[in-house]
């Protein structure tokens, strides 16, 4: 078995460079995938077949950020194995993974397709659009199976430092997502039931593809003897996964309460709110990119007994995130203006631009500390421990922006003060996250 010594040995900042790009990349592409699915529903099927898919887009952010969280602790414990070139504990890690993304995906399918008309009754999914919304939800959920498959088997190629060949599988998935669309929403006219099927059956090209790459890595075959430490490991995967699955699901939680304070101060600053979120969304693709990377890194390098080269890395990759985001900060305090105008009609920029420059020049300066929260948080889980930086990230982040918006908003009713509350959060989950690491360096250096 050969380890991926791009990642346990040689340039520390290049590896990382090169591993962390493809991550960050994946997201991109994701957040233009999404995009153009959008606009071609939108302008093919109209105004009612988008509502009728924007109306249920958060439902189903939950079961695949929940198992998005589960399969980032199988990325922890198979980076351990394969660092330490333990055959016998990787096949079985990767066998517990696999088994649990096809246990749950079945779940949630079944579940979901089931609990549909429920669900769309939550949602309050308004009577023009439910007859669409509920045949789409339906089909997506179906088929929600390949795309737990998918995370989990992308989860365990980044575990062998592969960041690559998630990537490359995205771009194929969403290529085939998008000529789905326009054959069968815009050639056959199946309108959201269209748009349900071109993304079901990329996600099933895309976990075939993830699979097939993912089952290359298997180690030879072991006996029937092991199948008590595979249970060990799947309870394993599932105690180190749980406390990143709950944080991933309650974090979006969060933000929606935030989002409907926003709600409430007009529609310009609404407008001025959408902008400023659109124009910062590289400062989370770069932010959050480098978590997910130095767990890997830090998971990998603790298997081959390399902790001189964990400390050193951590201190090059929260680096490498403070001085992107910085840049990128840098460039959005002076183009907010310019760049804002391109999302508004002419007639309107006067009322929404001032404000989303205002609002992005107080954030700002500030974006730095959610990157060193991002970059310690992920070298934190590398070491196996996922449940303090779940409690960190929920007080921090979660419940300080809640208590924020409870307790301090109804006596100011600003939008700057909705502002200095993300603020307070970022400084807090930063300062916080860098003292935890400090402590986490204590506690593993002293077993």
């Amino acid at each position: 078995m050969k380890r991926n010594e791009s990642l346990i040995s040689g340039p520390i900042g290049s590896a990382l460079l090169a591993f962390v790009v493809p991550l960050m990349l994946s997201s991109l592409v994701q957040q233009l995938y999404v995009t153009a699915d959008a606009v071609i529903v939108g302008r093919i099927a109209g105004k009612t077949a988008l509502a009728a898919i924007d109306s249920v887009h958060t439902l189903f952010r939950f079961p695949i950020n929940f198992m998005n969280g589960l399969a980032a602790g199988a990325t922890i414990l198979i980076s351990r194995h394969f660092g330490a070139e333990n055959r016998d504990g990787l096949r079985s890690c990767m066998l517990s993974a696999g088994a649990l993304a096809v246990v749950l995906g079945i779940l949630c399918a079944v579940g979901g397709v089931l609990l549909t008309p429920v669900l769309l009754q939550f949602m309050q999914v308004p009577e023009d659009i439910y007859a669409q919304t509920l045949e789409y939800t339906r089909i997506y959920f179906g088929g929600i199976w390949a795309m737990i498959l998918y995370n989990m088997a992308s989860g365990v190629l980044r575990a062998f430092g592969n960041s690559k060949s998630p990537l490359y599988i995205l771009l194929v998935s969403s290529i085939i997502n998008i000529v789905g669309d326009i054959l069968l929403v815009g050639g056959l006219g199946m309108g959201t039931a269209g748009a349900a099927i071109a993304t079901v059956f990329a996600q099933m090209v895309s976990a075939a593809m993830a699979l097939w790459m993912a089952g290359k890595k298997l180690p030879q075959r072991i006996g029937a003897r092991r199948l008590r430490r595979w249970l060990e490991h799947l309870w394993a995967m599932v105690r180190t996964g749980i406390p990143l699955a709950l944080q991933s699901v309650l974090f979006p939680v969060a933000n929606s309460i935030v989002q409907a304070a926003v709600n409430t101060m007009g529609t310009d600053t609404i407008a001025a709110w959408g902008i400023c979120d659109k124009l910062d969304m590289l400062i989370w693709l770069l932010a959050d990119a480098m978590g997910p990377a130095l767990t890997t890194y830090t998971a990998q390098n603790m298997g081959a007994g390399r902790w001189d080269r964990v400390c050193k890395g951590n201190r090059i990759g929260a680096a490498m995130s403070v001085a992107a985001v910085g840049t990128v900060s840098l460039g959005l305090y002076f183009l907010t203006a310019p760049l804002g105008g391109l999302f508004v009609p002419v007639q309107d920029a006067a009322a929404v631009v001032p404000q989303a420059v205002a609002f992005m020049r107080r954030m700002a300066p500030f974006f730095l500390f959610y990157a060193l929260a991002e970059s310690f948080s992920g070298a934190c889980c590398g070491t196996g421990d996922t449940v303090r930086p779940m409690i960190l990230t929920l007080l921090s982040i979660c419940l300080l922006r809640v208590l924020g918006i409870l307790l301090v908003l109804p006596r100011q009713h600003t939008m700057e003060c909705i502002i200095d509350i993300y603020i307070s959060s970022w400084i807090a989950a930063g300062i916080g996250f860098l003292i935890l690491w400090q402590w986490e360096k204590n506690r593993v250096q002293k077993t």
